[in-house]
């Protein structure tokens, strides 16, 4: 008995936790920019968290723009400018960063953040 009571309140916990996952999300900032049509990924060579969100954005079937910013020079100024203009620290910014049609999210941001903006977007 007592371990049926234990199992449905299990049961009710996990169903409100799954129910409420977009409310318990902890999104990073975001600065909405000038809009374009692109989801762009700014990483850096040998990233971990880079090739993790490279492989999320791939098996959600996402299509996106990857600029290594220490490969090409003209990004990483592009990115520092986008980040300047957001009133973002140019110094302490965590990859992969997106510009997401023109939403600038920096410090690898969650997938379902970047899933909830490019629908926002799109509607």
């Amino acid at each position: 008995m007592k371990g049926t009571f234990y199992l449905v309140i299990l049961a009710f916990c996990g169903l409100v936790l799954y129910l409420g996952l977009d409310n318990l999300m902890v999104e990073n900032p975001a600065v909405k920019l000038a809009e374009h049509d692109e989801l762009i990924m700014y990483s850096i060579t040998d990233c971990e968290y880079c090739e993790v969100k490279r492989r999320e954005l791939d098996r959600a079937q996402i299509p996106y723009v990857e600029h290594v910013v220490d490969r090409q020079m003209d990004v990483g100024r592009q990115l520092t400018e986008k980040l300047s203009q957001a009133g973002f620290s140019t110094t302490a910014v965590g990859y992969p960063s997106f510009d997401i049609k023109g939403t600038l999210v920096p410090n690898n941001p969650p997938l379902m953040q970047i899933k909830k903006l490019l629908k926002d977007d799109d509607a």
